[in-house]
């Protein structure tokens, strides 16, 4: 296990409350909203690192058929007791996007906080996933630790980016459609992508079925 997922683990089973881990947030980021809308409030939905469920919960309530994951089974107890208080059915799954494997595709796949914790090699593994999964005109929303400039001490936090790089890293296979840099003293940025068929063609191109 390493540090990081021992410090996260920790933090939800010291809290008796989800209140008490300090990322919690209950607010729906906007431009979740916006994806949600964007696709008429129905498809599946792939929920990464989702934490007490907020967000998976919002999903549903929406009408999605939501997929949740989190490599924290102490998260998913939150998320559990969130998601029947609502009244509402999510697949909560104790599971390191890294590692999980599915053939389903998604229509709105959501990363509240879990990309920017990867290293180089995760990252690309993380990428390959989100490029198999989200289908062809899917909403992309990632909320990331942004960094204002390449040069200088920018944000500080797990591996910020500048939003340059963010978008060379996803594209040309995801296109940015909106940008939202957090206000408040939050070093979050927000991003909606949609997904392009790129990918797909060069698929096709490299095994010869074009």
């Amino acid at each position: 296990m390493s540090n990081l997922e021992f410090y996260y683990k920790m933090a939800y089973c010291r809290a008796s409350d989800e209140s008490q881990v300090h990322w919690h947030r209950e607010e729906i980021p906007r431009l979740l909203k916006d994806a949600v809308e964007a696709l008429g409030g129905s498809g599946n939905a792939l929920d990464i690192g989702c934490g007490t469920g907020v967000n998976s919960v919002f999903m549903a309530d929406h009408g999605f058929h939501v997929t949740a994951l989190d490599f924290a089974p102490e998260a998913l107890t939150f998320a559990i007791k969130r998601a029947e208080k609502a009244g509402v059915e999510v697949d909560f799954k104790a599971a390191d996007v890294t590692k999980f494997e599915t053939a389903e595709k998604f229509d709105l796949i959501l990363d509240s906080g879990c990309f920017h914790g990867f290293n180089d090699r995760s990252r690309l593994v993380y990428r390959d996933r989100l490029l198999k999964w989200l289908s062809v005109g899917g909403q992309y929303v990632l909320i990331h630790f942004g960094k204002r400039h390449t040069i200088g001490p920018g944000f500080i936090g797990p591996r910020a980016r500048t939003k340059e790089k963010v978008e060379r890293f996803f594209g040309p296979d995801l296109v940015l459609e909106d940008f939202h840099p957090e206000t408040g003293g939050k070093p979050l940025f927000h991003y909606r992508f949609r997904r392009t068929a790129e990918y797909l063609n060069r698929a096709k191109w490299k095994s010869g079925k074009h």
